[in-house]
């Protein structure tokens, strides 16, 4: 075989080894991209659910922070245990899409719930765990910010 007649088959199957590489990557790569867009449609639809129920939480908790009765109460806003069982089922229909930063840290919410709602009246005589329920419902917010990469 002559020098030529390689360089001929060479320019003629060149191009067609040069798609087929270029056609398989660009195909790996775009179902990649695709999966990447769906997992976070999917954790931005468990995030807005998660933070709904979380902020609204908060809101219950603001007139007994500040001891003030007239602070309102939001029209969305649920007993301890409503948000606990709220938390619970949106904490197992989501689990998937958070990492497990954020799992933790919710299921720690829910613990800590669960804790609250076992208190009596009188125990709350010299402290006020309002102030500490609000921290840590601002700290599952901000953890959940951080499993977005938003803040």
């Amino acid at each position: 075989m002559k020098t030529i007649d390689f360089f001929k088959w060479l320019a003629i199957f060149s191009p067609i080894v040069s798609g087929v590489i270029i056609g398989f990557i660009t195909h790996k790569l775009s179902n990649r991209s695709k999966r990447i867009e769906i997992l976070y449609q999917n954790k931005i639809r468990a995030f807005n659910e998660l933070h709904k129920i979380l902020i609204n939480y908060r809101f219950e908790l603001e007139p007994n922070i500040y001891n003030n009765p007239f602070l309102e109460r939001s029209f969305d806003a649920k007993g301890s245990v409503e948000t606990l069982n709220l938390l619970n089922n949106a904490l197992v229909s989501n689990s998937i899409y958070l990492n497990k930063e954020s799992r933790k840290a919710v299921m720690d919410l829910v613990t800590k719930i669960n804790f609250f709602c076992g208190f009596q009246k009188q125990d709350f005589e010299n402290i006020n765990p309002y102030i500490d329920m609000a921290v840590e419902v601002s700290k599952v917010i901000d953890i959940l910010y951080k499993d977005l990469n938003l803040k």
